[in-house]
Formats: structure tokens, sequence, C-alpha cells
């Protein structure tokens, strides 16, 4: 998994060491089920890799538009279960209702699917996702014309990167706290909005993010081969300046160089820190829907909408509609913080009206098409 605790926490939802909470999830949908569920696996045959997921349609009718969920970072099951919390069971079994075909699927490697997830990339899981919009063309339920992506998290980097490549495909999309900015800026923000919803001192703050400042810099003027050996240099360096910096982590400063090496040369992780999803948004030229939770820690919700609100002004012609939601964090949640350590605390999976926001925009957009 791809887990790197502060490092990494905005983009990382893969928090199995926070632990597990014993609250109720009274969303988790249950039996009787008043549509057809069904278990299914599709091939992305460039990369041979078989993906497993469920497909969910309702029992009447015919022709329904559908979406293919798509997870944010960490090895991801089909439910993208975090702490108990099954957001995309329930977000599918709502859509669902709302006469909304949905695929959901376990990521590459992870529980059913096979392939190796650990040695993945963004692109490469676009590339799964193209399978499942290739599946779902197979199937006679489905409207051809009315095939959309719903991405959370890093989901929503992954979207447009297969909306640009497909425009003939894909119908719409929708952004669940999808980043639309470069991922070392995401970085840096989602550093200093995190540790502040922990109560952490505003002049460990600033020391934090003059520290990301500096590396990130490092990150994205420096090739993936030499990374390790600037990075070394560079922490050992700040360490020996401001030797109480990895002692506030109750590390030694020989382990937190050793860490920082070892997590930002991870293939992955260099390559979302330079990866810019405007290119990909700018020939997206499907309707987007980009939903924010102003509590959002982890993929700030005013810089990543204003990026979208810019696109449009460049681009009239494109259709976007972007929201925000006071108090709802990264999974959408209603919550006081915002801070991931909030969330298994919290029983509510997601708010409900965010669903009825997403299935309402998309049925209004499929009666257009």
């Amino acid at each position: 998994m791809k887990t790197y605790a502060l490092l990494f926490l905005a983009l990382c939802l893969s928090f199995s060491g926070l632990g597990q909470s014993s609250l109720n999830r009274p969303q988790t949908p249950t039996p009787p089920f008043q549509y057809t569920i069904e278990e299914v696996t599709f091939k992305n045959i460039k990369d041979s890799v078989t993906l497993a997921g469920t497909l969910s349609f309702p029992d009447e009718g015919s022709n329904f538009p559908a979406a293919v969920l798509i997870s944010g970072s960490g090895a991801q099951n089909r439910n993208e279960e975090i702490m108990g919390h099954k957001l995309f069971w329930v977000l599918a079994d709502y859509l669902t209702k709302q006469g909304i075909a949905v695929l959901r699927y376990d990521d590459r490697g992870t529980a059913e699917s096979t392939g190796n997830f650990k040695e993945a990339l963004t692109q490469d899981f676009a590339r799964d996702v193209e399978a499942a919009v290739d599946f779902l063309n197979t199937r006679p339920e489905i409207n051809k014309k009315a095939i959309g992506l719903i991405g959370h998290s890093e989901g929503g980097i992954i979207a447009p990167m297969v909306a640009s490549n497909r425009p003939k495909d894909i119908g719409f999309i929708v952004l669940l706290a999808g980043v639309t900015i470069q991922g070392d800026e995401v970085m840096k923000l989602q550093k200093e909005l995190s540790l502040r919803s922990m109560g952490s001192s505003e002049s460990y703050i600033k020391q934090e993010v003059l520290f990301d400042t500096e590396l990130m810099s490092i990150i994205t003027t420096t090739p993936l081969e030499n990374l390790a050996e600037s990075l070394k240099t560079f922490t050992k360096d700040y360490v020996s300046k401001h030797p109480d910096f990895a002692k506030n982590k109750g590390m030694t400063p020989e382990v937190y160089t050793n860490t920082i090496v070892t997590s930002y040369t991870s293939p992955w992780f260099y390559n979302m820190l330079n990866y810019n999803p405007a290119e990909a948004l700018k020939n997206t030229h499907c309707p987007i829907l980009a939903l924010n939770g102003e509590n959002d820690t982890q993929v700030p919700s005013k810089e990543n909408l204003e990026a979208l609100e810019q696109l449009k002004s460049s681009y009239p012609e494109k259709n976007i509609t972007t929201k925000s939601y006071p108090k709802l964090n990264h999974l959408f949640q209603e919550s006081t913080t915002g801070s991931v350590f909030e969330y298994g605390r919290i029983e509510q999976t997601i708010a409900p009206y965010v669903m009825v926001d997403i299935s309402t925009w998309i049925n209004t957009v499929v009666k257009k098409m």
C-alpha cells in the first residue's frame, strides 16, 4: 500500500494504521436490493490485468446511463472501503436507485483483481478505467452515449485523463475531491491544512511548509534516477541546521533522512508530484461536475475549484459545474475538523445531499444527450 503517514496524508486513502472504528455504518446497503447486481470481470489487455467488480443496474427499463467509479490513492477494493466506510457501495446503491447503472471494481492487484499495484502509475490505472469503459460498451443494458466517470481524489485525476484520451466514449465526468492542480502544490497545501486540523502550533506549521517548499523544488527539478542522492544531501543538511526538526517527529536524523528518501523516490509518488492535470482538463470536452468539501484537509477545496473556474473563464464553451460544501471532509462526511483521524469516528459514510446532487446532475446531462 502507498502509505506515507504525514508525508502524504492528502492523497493517500489506505489508512490501515489509523485503526478500525467500532461505530455503526448505517448507510451501508443491506438486502433485499430492488435492482440487479452482477459480479463481473473484464480485461485490460494491454497490461494483462483482469479486473473484478460489481455491475448494478435497475430491474426495469433499458438503455441506462452508466458510471464507472474510480477510487483514490492506495490499494482500494470495489467499495473504496476505509475504516468500515464503504463509500462506493453506498454511492452505487443510491445512483442505481435513480436509474443509473454503476460499475465499481477492485484496483489492480487488490482483492479479486490481478496485476501489480505497487509498480503501477496513475497512467496505468487510467488504462484500467478504459478497460471498464470498453466492458460497459459490450453490455446491452447500457446507453453507449451516456457512459461517464466518477473519480474520487486520485480518481479525479484519472477521469480527465481518460475523457481527454477517449472523447467519443465518455459522456460526462464527476470529480469528487478531485485534484486539478499540480501534485507538488497539493502536497504543500495539504501539509498545512492537515497539521492545522490536528492543532499544531503555527511555528511548527511554518517550519514544515518551509521544508516542504524546498523539498518540492528539488523533486520537480531533478530526474528520478538522481533524486535519492539529492534528497539525502538536502535532508541531512536541513536537519543539521534545524536539530529539533527530526526530533519533533520522534526520529533520529538518520531515520528521518532515510524515510524522506524512501518515500519520495517511489515512482508513483514522484509521478504524482510532477503531474499537472491542467492539460487533460483542457482537452476534456464532456460536461464536468466538480464537488469538494470545505473541511477537506487532503485535497484543498478552494485552490482546486479555482483552477476549474479559471479553465471555464478561458474556455467559456466548456460545461463545467463546481460546488463546495461547508463542513464536509475528504470523504464528504459532515465533520468538525476534517482531520483524517476523524473519519472512523463519524457514523455517516457520505452526506446524502451530495449523492442527490450527483444523480440529479447526471440525469439532467443525460437528458440533453
